[in-house]
């Protein structure tokens, strides 16, 4: 059964999700992703753009927790 605290959904207009599609298989060379996984990798990247850091996955590893409860 899928967790109600891990995911969110999200409404994009039909061009952002046509760029959406496009990106998903140049994010990953020969590769292609999910629409939602193209999402995260971007939030991820832009993220360590804003903050200088790297990104980890406490925040992951946190929810997974929450779910287990």
């Amino acid at each position: 059964m899928t967790c109600k605290f891990q995911y969110r959904g999200i409404s994009l207009k039909n061009k952002t999700y046509s760029d959406l599609e496009e990106l998903s298989t140049k994010i990953e060379p020969g590769e292609k992703l999910s629409q939602a996984k193209t999402v995260e990798t971007m939030v991820k990247n832009f993220k360590s753009l804003l903050t200088d850091e790297e990104v980890t996955n406490e925040n992951e590893n946190q929810l997974k927790e929450i779910c287990k409860r």
